[in-house]
């Protein structure tokens, strides 16, 4: 039994943002069962392309299938929060670190690579629904590092 010692009736608003920002890095880890309580309708996303300005997708199924698309190549890649959410009035940010197991593309090592990139997401909502994403990772050191490394 919890006992209100300050006699109060008032009622405090519960913020939506921290679980917002857990339900978004669910999705990013390939579950789709929140996408239509997370993301607008017509959401944008501004995501990173290797050498070049990033890459504009639009609308909710778009990004739904950006998301499985990098999940069907990697099924094992988990991404693990390092810092944040960093929370603002109509911005949410946060870096992760993104793990998965990796074939050695030369046979030197019998074993799989474990392979780790990090990156930030930032999130600009409004009405408790995403509405526009910016991503920015390394992945693309990351590739050529193993390039090098295997030569």
């Amino acid at each position: 039994m919890t006992i209100n010692t300050n006699h109060s009736s008032a009622v405090v608003p519960v913020d939506f943002r921290p679980m917002l920002w857990h339900n978004w890095m669910a999705l990013r880890n390939g579950d789709r069962s929140l996408v239509e309580e997370i993301l607008a309708p017509t959401v944008l996303a501004h995501l990173p392309v290797p050498g070049g300005s990033p890459e504009q997708v639009r609308g909710r199924q778009a990004l739904v299938a950006w998301v499985s698309d990098r999940h069907a190549g990697c099924p094992d890649a988990r991404l693990t929060v390092e810092v944040g959410p960093i929370i603002g009035p109509d911005l949410i940010a946060g870096r992760w670190t993104l793990t998965r197991a990796g074939d050695d593309p030369a046979a030197v090592c019998p074993h799989r690579l474990l392979v780790a990139c990090s990156g930030v997401d930032i999130l600009r909502i409004q009405d408790e629904h995403i509405v526009e994403y910016w991503s920015h990772d390394d992945s693309v050191q990351v590739e050529r590092c193993l390039t090098y490394s295997v030569a």
